[in-house]
C-alpha cells in the first residue's frame, strides 16, 4: 500500500511538470508569429450608377477577379494587418447608351429595343486593405472584415454596337479607383465594391451636351484561398 502510494506521488511530481512545459508551448504555438497570404478570386454583378435618369441595363453586368494578396501583420498576434496584391479583372455591361454617328464624344438614349451598346473592361489592379481577423496559427476558419481601396489600370477597352465589335479607347478612363470591404466566415465572404472615379472619360456628353457620368458598383461574392 506504502509502495503504491509512494508511485503515485512520484508519478505526479514527474509527469506535473511535462503538462506545464505542454501548456506553455501550446500558448507559446499560438503567439507565433504568421502570415496569411492567399490567392483571392470572385464574381459579383454591376449596378450602374449614373446621371441619366432614362439610362437603361440591358442582360446581366457582371464582373470578375483574380489576383494575390500579400498579408503584412500590424499586431504580434497577426488579427490585424495590411494587405498588398496584384490581380486582374473583367466586366462587362449593356445599357441604351448609344454613339452618335460622326461624333466623337457624344452618345445618346435610345429606347428601340434592337438596339444596344456594351462595353468590356479589362484591368489589372493593385488592391491595398486594412484586414482584421479573429484567427491564429493554428485555425484556417475564422471571420474576417478587410476594407481598402483597389487602383485599376484599364489596359483593354472593347464596344459592341448591336453587331459591330471595335476597341476603344478614348471613352473609358485608363486608370479608376474603387473603395471596397468584404466580410465574411473562412472561405465565403460577401464582397462591394464603390467606385471613386468614374468608367467614362469625363469629356462624353449627351445630346443635350451634358456630361455623362456611370459608375459602377460590384456586389457579390469573394473566395479567399491560403
Amino acid at each position: 500500500m506504502r509502495k503504491n502510494i509512494c508511485f503515485g506521488l512520484l508519478s505526479i511530481t514527474l509527469l506535473f511538470p511535462f503538462k506545464l512545459q505542454s501548456q506553455n508551448t501550446e500558448k507559446q504555438s499560438d503567439s507565433i508569429f504568421y502570415r496569411e497570404d492567399q490567392i483571392y478570386f470572385g464574381a459579383s454583378l454591376l449596378l450602374l450608377n449614373t446621371n441619366q435618369d432614362d439610362l437603361k441595363t440591358r442582360g446581366l453586368s457582371r464582373h470578375f477577379q483574380f489576383g494575390l494578396m500579400r498579408d503584412i501583420p500590424l499586431t504580434k498576434s497577426g488579427k490585424l494587418s495590411s494587405g498588398l496584391g496584384l490581380g486582374i479583372s473583367f466586366e462587362k455591361f449593356t445599357t441604351n447608351l448609344i454613339p452618335i454617328e460622326n461624333e466623337v464624344y457624344s452618345f445618346d438614349l435610345e429606347n428601340n429595343i434592337n438596339s444596344f451598346f456594351s462595353v468590356s473592361v479589362k484591368s489589372f489592379e493593385i488592391p491595398f486593405a486594412i484586414r482584421w481577423r479573429n484567427s491564429t496559427n493554428l485555425d484556417y476558419a475564422f471571420w474576417r472584415v478587410y476594407g481598402g481601396i483597389k487602383i485599376n489600370w484599364n489596359f483593354q477597352n472593347r464596344e459592341t454596337e448591336d453587331i459591330d465589335f471595335e476597341t476603344i479607347n478614348y471613352e473609358i478612363n485608363k486608370f479608376v479607383t474603387n473603395a471596397f470591404v468584404s466580410f465574411g466566415y473562412n472561405t465565403w465572404n460577401f464582397y462591394l465594391s464603390y467606385p471613386l472615379t468614374p468608367i467614362f472619360n469625363s469629356k462624353i456628353t449627351n445630346s443635350n451636351n451634358s456630361s455623362i457620368r456611370i459608375s459602377p458598383i460590384k456586389v457579390g461574392l469573394i473566395f479567399f484561398v491560403l
